[in-house]
């Protein structure tokens, strides 16, 4: 955690199950070309070979498809409460937006610019099927070089995740906010805000920018 200073400029979300409640990226994609059965057998891999495993699978599965029609399995994918009201308070106050997860890019950068994000991080996936994976680490490491890049000091950043995987990417934020159901092992500096619609969590995340 780093010591508080200046305003908040950089919001970080997980997606699966943070920002997108239901069915994951994944099961929306298989659903909308008919691999929903198999999802659901392959959503139960959660170790790093299985999961290598059941990416390729999947990057198999889209060969045949084109990448609209991947998009498209996502126009029944609905935000968690209160996120446009979240995305439109913190684009208020200059706060930059990003969608941060382990899932496909391409799905990512898709809802970002559906929901008004600003920014999207996944795993990549090339149009010949090449996959450039990402892992839950990577999370923190992205944001990090994010925060250079963009010129923003350590304490701007404020993160939201649910699950274990988002740990590392809380750590680094100077406000994190935990929406999963069970908290263990959360760093001090983290709420835990289950039961909450997002517009809550933006409030809290600016509190203070009018004193500034």
């Amino acid at each position: 955690m780093v010591s508080p200073s200046g305003p908040i400029r950089l919001a970080a979300f997980d997606v699966d199950g943070t920002v997108l409640h239901g069915p994951t990226i994944c099961e929306y994609i298989a659903a909308g070309i008919g691999r929903g059965a198999e999802m659901a057998a392959l959503e139960r891999l959660t170790f790093g070979d299985d999961v290598r495993r059941s990416r390729e699978i999947m990057a198999r599965w889209y060969r045949s498809h084109s990448r609209a029609r991947l998009i498209a399995a996502l126009a029944a994918a609905q935000p968690a409460a209160g996120l446009a009201d979240a995305f439109s308070l913190l684009r208020a106050a200059g706060v930059k937006i990003a969608l941060v997860s382990v899932s496909w890019r391409f799905a990512v950068e898709a809802l970002a610019a559906r929901w008004g994000a600003d920014l999207a991080f996944g795993t990549g996936l090339s149009e010949a099927g090449a996959i450039d994976h990402v892992w839950p680490a990577d999370k923190a490491v992205w944001l990090v070089g994010l925060m250079e890049k963009l010129g923003l000091p350590p304490d701007a950043l404020a993160a939201v995740g649910d699950s274990s995987g988002d740990l590392e990417m809380l750590k680094i934020a100077r406000k994190g906010y935990f929406v999963g159901d069970r908290a263990e092992n959360l760093p001090p500096h983290v709420v835990h805000w289950p039961g909450s619609d997002l517009a809550s969590i933006a409030r809290d995340m600016l509190r203070g920018h009018e004193m500034r």
